[in-house]
């Protein structure tokens, strides 16, 4: 008797959770321009703000530099991962976002998180060194995945602290 009750339960929330997995016929998304700095854009329910472009590292569209990841928050400050690096922005002006620096490092990820003054970025990926070098990995020795750790407590010079 219980598992009837379970079995008809599961079968009236089935179609209740089922995944859309394509945009309706009337979708603002369907026909926008593809473009690497003016493609088409569909915005619901939020403003556009600021268009800024990428910090000169990550401005590419070879390897995974152009890639960006999360972001994180902290006062004025933005930290944009990108699974090369990350760049920190002061959005105390939204409207125009000022790069206060790139930071160049191999991470295959890049999501940010921050606590206190620490930066926590993840690295995953047969090419993340330890020393955020580019070019792939050799010696073994040389691979680092996990998280890097940088000290931000002044954002236009982060400092590696470690990777864990």
């Amino acid at each position: 008797m219980a598992f009837r009750r379970i079995l008809a339960t599961a079968l009236l929330i089935a179609p209740a959770v089922q995944a859309q997995t394509y945009p309706s016929a009337n979708d603002p998304r369907n026909g926008l321009k593809a473009g690497l700095h003016d493609a088409g854009s569909a915005i619901k329910g939020m403003r556009l703000v600021s268009h800024t472009p990428k910090a000169a590292p990550f401005d590419s569209a070879t390897g995974l530099t152009f890639v960006n990841s999360d972001l994180a928050f902290k006062g004025d400050y933005v930290v944009q991962g990108n699974f090369a690096g990350f760049s920190i922005w002061n959005v105390k002006n939204p409207a125009q976002p000022q790069l206060v620096s790139a930071v160049s490092c191999i991470t295959s990820q890049g999501d940010p998180s921050i606590i206190g003054n620490l930066l926590f970025l993840s690295a995953e990926g047969a090419g993340n060194r330890n020393d955020c070098a580019k070019g792939g990995v050799e010696n073994p020795a040389d691979h680092m995945a996990g998280v890097r750790i940088y000290d931000i407590s002044n954002p236009a010079q982060p400092r590696l602290v470690k990777n864990v």
